[in-house]
């Protein structure tokens, strides 16, 4: 019966009902599902391929009406020829090859930039759909699509509610954190496939809900920390050069000055690359402040030697981890460190090392930041104190 569809038209009105209704609705209304496999690809929008060959076979021959789900004979891959040889473009999801499943996420990219609404929302349905999001839980692998083309599968969404560590979000990515719950494998598995997408360079999709609307990034997994238990995401087109699994600062020359980029929004300064030396930091040293002995990477930051407001690098030779507190007392040049003792140093009226909670009075650890950087820090501070 569905090789009686022959009229491109009748297609096509079908795509323009589907876009006026919008998919949740045009699928309820005459009895299909999601499709998990095959999709229409027409102006850049996607649509469940059996469902618009049902409905189109309705507008070429309305004495018989749409066809159901249950009336399609010789099943997908006859409904597929018969869309082909009207000059459809179906698309297969069930990617065979890295390079097939990066044109595929692509492809449900520009679906969804498609179907923005004025604000840069989409509905939900659009998100779950093609598959840029699939379940309740943070980390979307979609193991059974994906394992072709890894065996962990390759994470394809993370969702992001602001709610438990808001500040890590920002217009160009976010540290986004490993899941914790009550199913650690689950947890390793999400963990391992996010992995997996980041050494395969394919591009992630980063949820965040407005409302019962979605906005989505497209994004890329740059880099990890397993310590701190932190991914590093970026958001934009290009993939990163390097994945940063790893410390890789010692094989690169060290410079104290970087020409970062600063953002201004309202009355906030923005630095694209903040999240990106936290990670680096994080990979060098630890999620461990040395001074004060926290370990608790929730409270440990990534404090600048060289600031960046005086033009420093983003090297994380030019920085260390800090618990929160100690961080705000580095930056007001309450204390210092000498850059060939490593020993901390106090202005003579006060605070002391311990007002401060400075249990560790040498800075000690397997890599130390680059002495230039020390010395940078430690000038600063005696002309700051006049000594």
């Amino acid at each position: 019966m569905i090789q009686d569809l022959t009229d491109p038209t009748a297609v096509e009105k079908a795509l323009e009902e589907f876009d006026g209704i919008g998919g949740a609705t045009f699928r309820s209304r005459y009895g299909f599902g999601s499709s998990n496999q095959y999709y229409v690809c027409h102006a850049e929008r996607l649509y469940d391929a059996k469902a618009i060959a049902g409905v189109a076979y309705g507008h070429q021959h309305p004495g018989t009406g749409p066809l159901s789900h249950d009336q399609f004979s010789g099943g997908e891959a006859a409904t597929n020829n018969v869309l082909r040889r009207m000059g459809f473009t179906v698309l297969d999801s069930h990617s065979m090859t890295v390079d097939d499943e990066r044109a595929w996420r692509l492809a449900v990219w520009a679906d969804l930039v498609s179907r923005r609404d004025s604000e840069g929302l989409v509905t939900a349905d659009a998100v779950r759909s093609a598959g840029a999001y699939g379940n309740y839980r943070g980390i979307w692998v979609d193991r059974a699509r994906t394992q072709r083309v890894h065996p962990d599968g390759a994470t394809m969404g993370l969702k992001h509610t602001g709610q438990h560590y808001p500040d890590d979000l920002s217009d160009s990515g976010v540290l986004y954190h490993y899941p914790v719950t009550r199913t650690p494998g689950r947890d390793r598995s999400e963990v391992n496939g996010t992995k997996a997408a980041a050494q395969l360079k394919l591009p992630v999709f980063v949820i965040t809900e407005v409302g019962d609307l979605r906005g989505v990034e497209l994004a890329w997994v740059e880099g990890w920390e397993d310590e701190s238990k932190i991914f590093l995401v970026k958001f934009g087109e290009n993939p990163p050069i390097r994945v940063l699994d790893r410390d890789h600062s010692d094989e690169e020359p060290f410079s104290l000055e970087g020409n970062r980029r600063r953002r201004r929004t309202g009355q906030i300064t923005e630095r694209p690359d903040q999240a990106r030396f936290k990670l680096e930091v994080f990979q060098r040293y630890g999620p461990r402040c040395p001074l004060s002995g926290i370990a608790v990477p929730q409270m440990i930051e990534a404090a600048h030697l060289r600031g960046h407001a005086a033009g420093g690098s983003s090297d994380p030779r030019n920085g260390l981890p800090m618990n929160a507190a100690l961080h705000r007392a580095f930056d007001a040049h309450l204390f210092a460190i000498h850059p060939d003792t490593r020993e901390v140093e106090v202005r003579p009226d006060g605070p002391s090392l311990a007002d401060l909670g400075i249990l560790h009075a040498t800075l000690s650890l397997p890599r130390l930041p680059h002495r230039e950087a020390l010395a940078w820090r430690y000038q600063e501070w005696l002309t700051r104190t006049g000594r």
